[in-house]
Protein backbone atom coordinates (compact mmCIF):
# COMPACT_ATOMS: atom_id res chain seq x y z
CA UNK A 1 0.00 0.00 0.00
CA UNK A 2 1.82 3.75 -1.09
CA UNK A 3 2.34 5.80 2.03
CA UNK A 4 0.35 9.08 -0.19
CA UNK A 5 -3.11 10.08 1.25
CA UNK A 6 -5.36 7.57 1.23
CA UNK A 7 -8.50 9.20 0.30
CA UNK A 8 -7.07 11.76 -2.70
CA UNK A 9 -3.64 10.10 -3.60
CA UNK A 10 -1.84 12.99 -2.99
CA UNK A 11 1.45 13.48 -1.02
CA UNK A 12 1.94 16.56 0.01
CA UNK A 13 0.88 17.06 3.77
CA UNK A 14 1.31 19.08 6.72
CA UNK A 15 2.33 17.25 10.30
CA UNK A 16 -0.08 17.82 12.69
CA UNK A 17 1.95 15.63 15.72
CA UNK A 18 2.72 12.52 16.87
CA UNK A 19 0.39 9.73 18.10
CA UNK A 20 0.50 8.24 21.52
CA UNK A 21 0.20 4.91 21.65
CA UNK A 22 -1.18 2.48 24.13
CA UNK A 23 0.49 -0.71 26.47
CA UNK A 24 -0.96 -2.84 23.85
CA UNK A 25 0.49 -0.84 20.57
CA UNK A 26 3.76 0.33 21.77
CA UNK A 27 5.12 -3.38 20.98
CA UNK A 28 3.82 -3.19 17.32
CA UNK A 29 5.20 -0.02 16.54
CA UNK A 30 8.75 -0.19 14.67
CA UNK A 31 8.62 3.24 12.73
CA UNK A 32 8.71 6.70 13.19
CA UNK A 33 5.13 7.45 12.93
CA UNK A 34 3.15 10.72 12.69
CA UNK A 35 -0.08 12.37 11.99
CA UNK A 36 -0.84 14.42 8.75
CA UNK A 37 -3.15 16.48 7.37
CA UNK A 38 -3.32 15.96 3.29
CA UNK A 39 -2.62 19.13 1.45
CA UNK A 40 -4.69 18.42 -1.33
CA UNK A 41 -8.26 17.21 0.00
CA UNK A 42 -7.71 17.77 4.21
CA UNK A 43 -7.99 14.52 5.38
CA UNK A 44 -6.52 13.32 8.38
CA UNK A 45 -4.10 10.03 8.63
CA UNK A 46 -1.34 7.84 9.44
CA UNK A 47 2.22 8.23 7.59
CA UNK A 48 4.20 6.34 6.99
CA UNK A 49 0.96 3.68 6.39
CA UNK A 50 1.12 1.30 9.08
CA UNK A 51 1.83 -1.92 8.71
CA UNK A 52 0.21 -3.75 11.84
CA UNK A 53 -0.49 -7.84 11.23
CA UNK A 54 -4.03 -8.84 11.44
CA UNK A 55 -3.13 -10.95 14.58
CA UNK A 56 -2.55 -7.35 15.80
CA UNK A 57 -5.10 -5.44 14.47
CA UNK A 58 -7.17 -8.61 16.20
CA UNK A 59 -5.18 -7.68 19.66
CA UNK A 60 -6.54 -4.46 19.70
CA UNK A 61 -9.44 -4.82 18.93
CA UNK A 62 -10.48 -7.43 21.16
CA UNK A 63 -14.10 -7.64 23.58
CA UNK A 64 -11.82 -5.01 26.44
CA UNK A 65 -12.61 -2.14 23.65
CA UNK A 66 -16.25 -2.10 24.10
CA UNK A 67 -16.58 -0.25 27.11
CA UNK A 68 -19.29 -1.29 29.88
CA UNK A 69 -22.56 0.83 29.31
CA UNK A 70 -25.00 1.98 31.84
CA UNK A 71 -28.47 0.84 30.82
CA UNK A 72 -29.20 4.57 30.29
CA UNK A 73 -26.54 4.68 27.94
CA UNK A 74 -27.88 1.51 26.26
CA UNK A 75 -31.63 2.64 26.08
CA UNK A 76 -30.30 5.85 24.42
CA UNK A 77 -27.96 4.75 21.77
CA UNK A 78 -31.28 2.00 21.07
CA UNK A 79 -33.35 5.29 20.46
CA UNK A 80 -30.60 7.09 18.02
CA UNK A 81 -30.18 3.92 16.22
CA UNK A 82 -33.85 3.14 15.56
CA UNK A 83 -33.89 7.02 14.26
CA UNK A 84 -31.23 6.64 11.65
CA UNK A 85 -33.32 3.47 10.70
CA UNK A 86 -36.13 5.50 10.26
CA UNK A 87 -34.38 7.98 7.77
CA UNK A 88 -32.97 5.35 6.09
CA UNK A 89 -36.15 4.15 5.14
CA UNK A 90 -37.49 7.27 4.11
CA UNK A 91 -35.55 7.35 1.75
CA UNK A 92 -36.04 3.93 0.12
CA UNK A 93 -38.74 3.54 -2.13
CA UNK A 94 -39.15 -0.49 -1.66
CA UNK A 95 -40.61 -1.06 2.07
CA UNK A 96 -40.60 -4.73 1.39
CA UNK A 97 -37.96 -7.26 2.41
CA UNK A 98 -35.14 -5.05 2.64
CA UNK A 99 -31.03 -6.78 2.52
CA UNK A 100 -29.00 -5.16 5.46
CA UNK A 101 -25.88 -4.95 5.89
CA UNK A 102 -23.81 -3.77 8.99
CA UNK A 103 -20.02 -3.65 7.79
CA UNK A 104 -18.00 -3.15 11.00
CA UNK A 105 -20.63 -5.37 13.52
CA UNK A 106 -18.81 -4.76 16.54
CA UNK A 107 -21.25 -5.69 19.13
CA UNK A 108 -24.77 -6.21 16.57
CA UNK A 109 -27.16 -3.96 18.05
CA UNK A 110 -28.14 -2.82 14.12
CA UNK A 111 -28.43 -6.18 13.34
CA UNK A 112 -30.60 -6.71 16.25
CA UNK A 113 -32.55 -3.96 15.44
CA UNK A 114 -32.70 -4.86 11.58
CA UNK A 115 -34.00 -7.85 12.66
CA UNK A 116 -36.61 -6.52 14.86
CA UNK A 117 -37.97 -5.11 11.69
CA UNK A 118 -38.10 -7.76 9.71
CA UNK A 119 -35.07 -7.43 7.27
CA UNK A 120 -32.26 -9.96 5.78
CA UNK A 121 -29.36 -9.12 8.51
CA UNK A 122 -25.92 -9.99 7.66
CA UNK A 123 -22.98 -8.17 9.51
CA UNK A 124 -19.69 -8.01 8.60
CA UNK A 125 -16.08 -7.50 10.70
CA UNK A 126 -12.30 -8.73 11.50
CA UNK A 127 -13.32 -10.36 14.87
CA UNK A 128 -16.53 -11.40 16.39
CA UNK A 129 -17.36 -8.92 19.49
CA UNK A 130 -21.39 -9.45 19.07
CA UNK A 131 -23.45 -9.77 22.39
CA UNK A 132 -25.41 -12.62 22.75
CA UNK A 133 -28.45 -11.50 21.07
CA UNK A 134 -26.94 -10.09 17.88
CA UNK A 135 -25.75 -13.96 17.70
CA UNK A 136 -29.19 -15.42 17.00
CA UNK A 137 -30.61 -16.65 13.80
CA UNK A 138 -31.21 -15.62 11.10
CA UNK A 139 -28.86 -13.24 11.64
CA UNK A 140 -25.38 -13.83 9.15
CA UNK A 141 -22.05 -12.86 10.08
CA UNK A 142 -18.90 -13.29 8.10
CA UNK A 143 -15.86 -12.78 9.71
CA UNK A 144 -13.18 -10.78 7.94
CA UNK A 145 -11.83 -8.32 5.94
CA UNK A 146 -14.80 -6.28 4.03
CA UNK A 147 -12.26 -5.49 1.15
CA UNK A 148 -11.73 -9.48 0.97
CA UNK A 149 -15.11 -10.67 0.91
CA UNK A 150 -16.75 -11.73 -2.02
CA UNK A 151 -20.74 -10.39 -1.92
CA UNK A 152 -22.74 -9.66 -4.92
CA UNK A 153 -23.19 -6.92 -6.70
CA UNK A 154 -26.46 -4.54 -7.00
CA UNK A 155 -27.78 -6.55 -3.69
CA UNK A 156 -28.25 -4.45 -0.27
CA UNK A 157 -31.25 -1.75 -0.38
CA UNK A 158 -29.34 -0.31 2.57
CA UNK A 159 -26.08 -0.39 4.22
CA UNK A 160 -24.66 0.41 7.44
CA UNK A 161 -21.29 2.09 8.28
CA UNK A 162 -20.96 4.08 11.57
CA UNK A 163 -17.91 4.50 13.15
CA UNK A 164 -16.28 2.65 10.47
CA UNK A 165 -14.87 4.49 8.13
CA UNK A 166 -11.64 5.97 10.08
CA UNK A 167 -10.72 2.93 10.98
CA UNK A 168 -9.99 1.35 7.94
CA UNK A 169 -6.45 2.02 5.46
CA UNK A 170 -8.35 2.51 2.59
CA UNK A 171 -11.38 4.29 2.95
CA UNK A 172 -11.67 4.88 -0.76
CA UNK A 173 -11.67 1.50 -1.51
CA UNK A 174 -14.35 0.60 1.24
CA UNK A 175 -16.59 3.34 -0.68
CA UNK A 176 -16.09 1.99 -4.06
CA UNK A 177 -17.40 -1.67 -3.29
CA UNK A 178 -19.84 -0.57 -1.39
CA UNK A 179 -21.20 1.79 -4.64
CA UNK A 180 -21.02 -1.97 -6.32
CA UNK A 181 -23.21 -3.95 -3.85
CA UNK A 182 -26.00 -1.21 -2.92
CA UNK A 183 -28.93 -1.69 -5.21
CA UNK A 184 -29.49 1.41 -7.22
CA UNK A 185 -31.20 3.83 -5.22
CA UNK A 186 -30.09 1.66 -2.19
CA UNK A 187 -29.40 3.97 1.29
CA UNK A 188 -25.82 4.15 2.95
CA UNK A 189 -25.74 5.31 5.96
CA UNK A 190 -22.24 6.78 7.21
CA UNK A 191 -20.82 7.87 10.60
CA UNK A 192 -17.54 9.68 11.58
CA UNK A 193 -15.94 11.53 13.81
CA UNK A 194 -15.20 15.65 13.23
CA UNK A 195 -11.20 16.33 13.51
CA UNK A 196 -11.68 19.72 13.03
CA UNK A 197 -14.57 20.04 16.38
CA UNK A 198 -14.04 22.37 18.47
CA UNK A 199 -13.62 19.50 21.30
CA UNK A 200 -10.13 18.47 19.44
CA UNK A 201 -8.97 22.12 19.38
CA UNK A 202 -9.26 21.80 23.51
CA UNK A 203 -7.53 18.80 23.39
CA UNK A 204 -4.58 20.33 21.54
CA UNK A 205 -4.37 23.46 24.69
CA UNK A 206 -4.74 20.44 27.07
CA UNK A 207 -1.81 19.13 25.44
CA UNK A 208 0.30 22.29 25.10
CA UNK A 209 -0.55 22.75 28.70
CA UNK A 210 0.76 19.41 30.46
CA UNK A 211 3.77 19.43 28.11
CA UNK A 212 2.29 17.20 25.64
CA UNK A 213 2.82 19.83 22.51
CA UNK A 214 4.42 17.09 20.37
CA UNK A 215 1.38 15.07 20.41
CA UNK A 216 -1.43 15.48 17.71
CA UNK A 217 -4.96 15.98 18.79
CA UNK A 218 -5.87 14.68 15.44
CA UNK A 219 -7.10 10.87 15.55
CA UNK A 220 -5.90 8.08 17.99
CA UNK A 221 -4.32 5.30 15.58
CA UNK A 222 -2.69 3.45 18.28
CA UNK A 223 -4.77 3.83 21.22
CA UNK A 224 -8.51 3.47 21.42
CA UNK A 225 -10.54 4.20 19.40
CA UNK A 226 -7.84 3.23 16.69
CA UNK A 227 -8.87 5.94 14.35
CA UNK A 228 -6.27 5.49 11.45
CA UNK A 229 -7.89 7.97 9.12
CA UNK A 230 -9.79 11.59 9.89
CA UNK A 231 -12.33 13.53 8.09
CA UNK A 232 -13.60 16.95 8.28
CA UNK A 233 -16.11 18.93 6.07
CA UNK A 234 -14.05 19.15 2.64
CA UNK A 235 -12.82 15.56 3.07
CA UNK A 236 -16.21 13.76 3.81
CA UNK A 237 -17.53 15.77 0.57
CA UNK A 238 -14.38 14.46 -1.35
CA UNK A 239 -14.42 11.18 -0.83
CA UNK A 240 -18.01 10.79 -1.26
CA UNK A 241 -17.72 12.92 -4.80
CA UNK A 242 -14.73 10.60 -5.54
CA UNK A 243 -16.93 7.46 -5.00
CA UNK A 244 -19.69 8.73 -7.25
CA UNK A 245 -22.00 8.34 -4.61
CA UNK A 246 -24.99 11.19 -4.30
CA UNK A 247 -25.81 12.81 -0.64
CA UNK A 248 -29.22 12.62 0.81
CA UNK A 249 -28.53 14.42 3.85
CA UNK A 250 -25.12 15.58 5.48
CA UNK A 251 -25.44 16.71 9.18
CA UNK A 252 -22.84 17.45 11.75
CA UNK A 253 -24.00 16.84 15.13
CA UNK A 254 -22.82 15.25 18.66
CA UNK A 255 -24.68 13.42 21.58
CA UNK A 256 -24.76 15.69 24.66
CA UNK A 257 -25.79 14.81 28.07
CA UNK A 258 -23.68 11.53 28.39
CA UNK A 259 -22.89 12.09 31.66
CA UNK A 260 -26.02 11.53 32.86
CA UNK A 261 -24.97 7.63 31.72
CA UNK A 262 -22.04 7.77 34.84
CA UNK A 263 -22.71 7.72 38.62
CA UNK A 264 -22.98 11.16 40.27
CA UNK A 265 -20.66 10.50 43.08
CA UNK A 266 -17.88 9.56 39.68
CA UNK A 267 -15.01 11.54 38.51
CA UNK A 268 -16.74 10.83 35.07
CA UNK A 269 -20.05 12.39 35.69
CA UNK A 270 -17.71 16.12 37.11
CA UNK A 271 -15.87 15.49 34.38
CA UNK A 272 -18.80 15.26 31.95
CA UNK A 273 -20.61 18.06 33.27
CA UNK A 274 -18.45 20.61 33.99
CA UNK A 275 -15.93 20.41 31.04
CA UNK A 276 -17.41 18.03 28.03
CA UNK A 277 -20.90 19.18 28.14
CA UNK A 278 -19.87 23.51 27.61
CA UNK A 279 -17.59 22.40 25.09
CA UNK A 280 -20.17 19.91 23.28
CA UNK A 281 -22.57 23.08 23.71
CA UNK A 282 -20.45 25.75 21.86
CA UNK A 283 -19.56 23.34 19.01
CA UNK A 284 -23.06 23.03 18.03
CA UNK A 285 -23.50 26.29 18.48
CA UNK A 286 -20.47 27.45 15.97
CA UNK A 287 -21.22 24.21 13.85
CA UNK A 288 -17.77 22.60 14.95
CA UNK A 289 -20.03 19.72 16.77
CA UNK A 290 -18.22 16.25 17.08
CA UNK A 291 -19.35 14.34 14.38
CA UNK A 292 -20.82 14.08 10.90
CA UNK A 293 -23.51 11.57 9.38
CA UNK A 294 -24.34 11.25 5.69
CA UNK A 295 -26.94 9.47 4.16
CA UNK A 296 -26.40 8.74 0.65
CA UNK A 297 -27.63 6.72 -2.55
CA UNK A 298 -26.32 5.77 -6.65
Amino acid sequence: MSDNCPVCGTNSYKVTGRPKPNSVSVSFIKKDYKVVKCNGCGSYYVYPRIDFTDSQWSELYNSEYFSAQTNWLIKKRAKELALRFDKALSYLNNSDKINFLDIGTGEGRALIEAIRRGWNATGIDIVDNRITEAKKNPITFISGKFLEIDLPENHFDFIFLDSVLEHVLQPAEYLAKIKNILKPNGIVYIGVPNEDSLFNSVRKLVFRFTGQKTISEKLKPFDSPYHVVGFNHQSLNFIINKTGLRIKLLRNFGRKLDFLSNPVNSKAFWTGLLFLFPVEMIGFITKRDVYYEAYLTK
